[in-house]
């Protein structure tokens, strides 16, 4: 098949490579999640979050800024055969992603001790502003590491082996989980110590697991390298050896995903600093609103929703290099259906994922977390309530299924202009949708409570939807006629197979009556269950067929004659 009549795919096929990637860190992610709560102790796995949350938005303003730009260039100069210009950005851009690294890292060790006092409630103990403050120093020295592996990343997403980048960070995630488990593990069972020392090195396992998969990189690209420098000896197109130059096109183009990021992830960073306090000032005891955010809200139900947002990450990866070449062909017609590939199959994924979070949030909650009774204290260290862990992450968890679908959207549609080189207008979105979410958390925590969080950011989500498709349609005159379309008939799906849901919970009840791991095969028999039924009724509509070209008749076909 020719490479043209394959290209839509290839992009699918390339971000279903990168999402099978981040999945199955996530998917590691979840895993250590038991242990190590029995290692850190349920009352230290707050600070964790709030190291990460720190740690996660300084880091995404960096993989989502330069590394891109690298991913956008390499595919334009490696798409016309420029081998040297390709190699002379990698070069260029790792020294710059050192750069940053290494600004990010100074800046949170010197505010270290004012953020720690950010974040927390005002009621909080000095004990508690100590301990944030140590774990955002540890953190901060994985802030130099990675960001000089995701130039790395960018380099071969630009040059379409996302086989690698999956691989990269599947393998970056395995360190950490191995060291996360057996540093904190030896710490307290065979030296005795503190339990919050298990949290320490769960935050510096960061830092260990991105040497580790520079290392694996590195050995790749010197092989690599020699192949590129191969051809680069014998081409005969002129290059571009102008570093000033490059580095000029390479900042020009960073800085909408640079800027981007920052107001993109301010979300993140408006909940870490204010949340808490606006509970607090709804008259929540300042221990349980520390408790909510930093380990229900930003620990455990942000690793369930990331799983589907991950389609976000994935697919953005993988469109940057196939828009550049179609928009450097000047094929309007295969941008417009590369955005609309793109959202739909990313829809059809994400819905029946975040319809089971939905619907089976007590039982993954507790299977995952428990349900520990906690005990609350006041700022003298006095029990004031006692509280049940798992009526609070069922009730937030629900909630946050809007986050996992917005959440996911959103951001791809940031990904989508500014892969189509619209780079002004996802910014003025993105500081319109951060105005709206800081001016509506308050207002939303007064009403909605625990949920104000998720409820604001379903507004900032909206804001961003909203605004990004009048941009493509001005620029690109996309008709979405037959998407909308497509998107309805997966909802009728979902409704559909929400019948059989309840059908389900008719016969076998609530199963966390259970142990959680006796309810393991009944939650795994539900869910494959509920999929199988919207993949079946998906499937008698055309949509698997036409958005991923699966033909099943074909597929029987060929089984039969093996």
């Amino acid at each position: 098949m020719a490479m043209n009549e394959n290209r839509k795919q290839s992009i699918i096929f390339g971000g279903l490579i990168s999402s099978a990637g981040v999945f199955l860190s996530k998917v590691l992610g979840l895993v250590y999640v038991i242990p190590f709560n029995m290692i850190a102790g349920d009352q230290n796995i707050r600070f964790y979050g709030y190291a990460y949350n720190i740690y996660s938005y300084l880091l995404n303003i960096s993989v989502a800024g330069i590394p891109f730009a690298i991913a956008t260039m390499v595919a334009k100069y490696y798409n016309v055969k420029d081998y040297k210009t390709a190699l002379l950005i990698k070069k260029l851009s790792l020294g710059l992603m050192m750069a940053l690294g290494f600004a990010g890292m100074c800046f949170v060790l010197l505010t270290s001790g004012q953020l720690a006092e950010l974040i927390l409630a005002k009621g909080s103990s000095a004990e508690d502003i100590q301990i944030t403050k140590n774990v955002l120093i540890i953190i901060s020295f994985a802030l130099f590491f990675v960001p000089v592996l995701s130039g790395y990343r960018g380099f071969y997403q630009g040059l379409k082996r996302m086989e690698l980048y999956a691989f990269s960070q599947v393998f970056e995630q395995l360190v950490r989980v191995f060291f996360l488990l057996g540093a904190g593990a030896i710490a307290v069972y065979i030296f005795d110590r503190d339990q919050i020392w298990a949290v320490y090195f769960a935050v510096f396992s960061a830092t260990v697991s991105a040497i580790c998969a520079l290392l694996h990189i590195y050995k790749y690209d010197k092989e690599e390298t020699k192949e590129m420098k191969a051809l680069a000896a014998t081409q005969e197109r002129l290059s571009n050896n102008n570093p000033k130059l490059l580095l000029r096109e390479l900042i020009i183009i960073a800085i909408p995903y640079f800027v981007s990021s920052i107001v993109a992830y301010s979300q993140d960073m408006i909940d870490l600093m204010f949340f808490s306090r606006a509970l607090e000032s709804t008259g929540m005891n300042a221990d349980l609103s520390n408790y909510i955010y930093g380990t229900i809200i930003a620990m455990h139900t942000k690793k369930i929703i990331a799983i589907p947002q991950i389609l976000a990450v994935g697919f953005s990866a993988s469109l940057i290099p196939y828009i550049t070449t179609a928009l450097e062909s000047k094929n309007l017609k295969q941008v417009c259906k590369h955005v609309k590939d793109t959202l739909e199959s990313v829809l059809y994924i994400v819905l029946p994922l975040s319809f089971c979070l939905f619907f089976f949030s007590k039982e993954v909650m507790y299977l995952l977390f428990g349900n520990p009774t906690l005990s609350m204290t006041d700022g003298m260290g006095q029990v004031v309530a006692t509280i049940q862990q798992l009526d609070y992450e069922n009730y937030l968890m629900r909630y946050r299924v809007i986050d996992a679908i917005f959440g996911t959207i959103a951001p791809l549609f940031t990904s989508l202009l500014i892969a189509c080189r619209l780079r002004k207008e996802p910014l003025i979105s993105l500081a319109v949708s951060a105005i709206v979410k800081f001016v509506s958390l308050f207002f939303c925590v007064q009403i909605f409570g625990m949920a104000g969080a998720t409820m604001s950011n379903l507004l900032s989500y909206l804001t961003i939807i909203v605004m990004d498709v009048y941009y493509l349609n001005r620029q690109y005159k996309i008709n979405w006629h037959y998407t909308l379309r497509k998107i309805l008939v997966m909802c009728c799906c979902l409704l559909l197979t929400s019948f059989v849901y309840l059908g389900l919970y008719a016969i076998f009840g609530d199963i966390t009556r259970f142990g959680r791991i006796e309810m393991i095969p009944l939650l795994v028999l539900e869910g494959m269950i509920v999929l199988g039924v919207y993949v079946v009724l998906t499937y008698f509509f055309q949509l698997p067929q036409q958005l991923f070209h699966i033909d099943l008749k074909m597929i029987l076909r060929k089984l039969k004659r093996r």
